[in-house]
């Protein structure tokens, strides 16, 4: 089987600030493999505590979700990053210290590798903050290989 999942939470994020990265927190669930497949092994990776690398080919659902305060009135987003782009975002528009609860659900293509085009893989996963701060919360995210 093709199955990878890797989940990260961060149960206590702190303040952050604008066009700064969320930090994703501890590995909470990680699937690498059916028990019996001697195939190889997880190639999702975390670097630091805010970006996901993705070192395999394949179409994978990314699924951010966060529960924060917001620091001042604004529009709160949350862009997500591939690769250092911003591909996709969610936003919401907020007064200082009210509570967002925000998911942003994306599938990232990884292609491989070709004389072409040599760097499509791997993939860095990141989310960062802009529009207004944050002054902690908690956060979720799930990179899953859906095929």
């Amino acid at each position: 089987s093709n199955y990878r999942v890797l989940q990260m939470t961060n149960t206590s994020v702190g303040a952050v600030a604008v066009n700064e990265l969320m930090p994703f927190g501890i590995i909470t669930r990680r699937v690498t493999r059916p028990v019996c497949d001697a195939g190889p092994t997880f190639t999702i990776s975390t670097t630091g505590t805010n970006t996901i690398t993705i070192n395999e080919c394949g179409n994978y659902e990314v699924t951010y979700s966060t529960s924060a305060v917001a620091s001042a009135a604004g529009i709160v987003t949350f862009n997500l990053l591939v690769n250092g782009v911003n591909t996709y975002a969610v936003s919401e528009t907020v007064a200082a210290g009210d509570t967002i609860n925000l998911t942003l659900p994306y599938q990232v293509r990884v292609l491989p590798n070709s004389a072409a085009t040599p760097t499509n893989n791997p993939v860095n996963i990141q989310i960062e903050l802009t529009g207004v701060a944050i002054t902690g919360g908690t956060s979720n995210i799930i990179v899953e290989r859906v095929y």
